[in-house]
């Protein structure tokens, strides 16, 4: 399909802003070539926004089928995080032992975010994996089952909507993706996004909002916490798994983790768990925690290794 170009708009974002960093991280190829991010926007109709920079500013053109929506801006934004103030959090990081190297090698960068139902998608790929082997997953149910879309010329991948998963053919691509006992999880968000169960969970406290998810089977809480990290920036919110806990417990000499955490990075939780894994390329556990434990804090850039910076970089499906 073919979407033609409906309007540009500029972004001034609040400085320190780094959009490389921003756009590249935890990206595809497909939505990120090294100068453009695309951010999906809406699979019905389609819409798209592709960003850039241009000297300060951010330059959007939107792509559809027809007229698009009123708070598309106001979506871009929140997608990139333009108007975030980090200062408090980078006095934060800047005295944390896994996450000093933030506010100098990673100024300016945001966490990019996307709606809940993907958000919620990502976060269940990456129960009890690696870095490498929930992206992969989520790689091929995109490439299997999104919506490949032209914008002039760039050929790219709108992900697919819960009602895609409904179908009877979606276990079959699902399992084909490698998902294993994650597809009947993501059938089953998928059931309760479209009976409109998720629906409001943005004005929700915190609390409610992970209570709301983990109603869903096969929703624990650090898959409820990610996601709305990721979708919401709850960053009050702490996605703690076995990685993280091993390492925290280790550097950090701590008894109880999810407390100790919780009193050293405070409304900043779950912004220092996504740095955390970023500082650290998100290794496996046992390079990382040799990493954590002797300093090397500083992420690598190297086009041959796969990491969260680099993975737009690599066909890893």
């Amino acid at each position: 399909m073919r979407l033609k170009p409906l309007y540009d708009f500029e972004l001034r974002p609040r400085e320190p802003f780094n959009f490389y960093l921003t756009a590249s991280c935890y990206n595809f190829n497909w939505w990120f070539d090294g100068s453009k991010c695309v951010i999906p926007l809406s699979s019905s109709p389609p819409l798209v926004a592709v960003a850039r920079q241009e000297d300060s500013e951010l330059m959007v053109t939107v792509y559809g089928v027809k007229g698009g929506r009123e708070d598309v801006a106001k979506m871009v934004e929140h997608a990139l995080g333009v108007n975030e103030d980090l200062a408090e959090f980078y006095g934060v990081a800047g005295r944390d032992p896994l996450l000093y190297e933030v506010p100098r090698a990673l100024s300016g960068m945001r966490l990019r975010t996307t709606n809940l139902w993907n958000a919620m998608l990502i976060a269940v790929c990456q129960q009890n994996s690696s870095f490498a082997q929930g992206w992969r997953m989520l790689c091929r149910v995109y490439k299997l089952m999104g919506k490949r879309v032209e914008l002039d010329g760039l050929t790219t991948i709108i992900p697919p909507s819960p009602r895609e998963f409904l179908v009877d053919s979606a276990r079959g691509l699902l399992k084909e993706a490698g998902l294993g006992y994650r597809t009947e999880t993501i059938v089953r968000v998928a059931e309760a996004v479209e009976r409109g169960l998720l629906e409001g969970v943005e004005e929700l406290s915190d609390e409610e909002a992970e209570k709301r998810l983990k109603e869903v089977k096969g929703i624990g809480a650090y898959t409820a916490r990610l996601a709305l990290v990721l979708s919401q920036r709850r960053y009050g919110l702490l996605p703690l798994d076995r990685w993280l806990e091993k390492i925290a417990r280790e550097v950090y000499g701590l008894g109880d983790v999810e407390a100790g955490l919780r009193a050293r990075w405070g409304r900043w939780c779950g912004l220092a768990v996504f740095f955390t894994t970023v500082v650290l390329d998100a290794e496996v556990l046992s390079k990382a925690l040799k990493r954590a434990l002797t300093g090397n804090v500083k992420p690598t850039l190297r086009r041959d290794k796969l990491s969260p910076l680099t993975l737009w970089m690599h066909e890893v499906c």
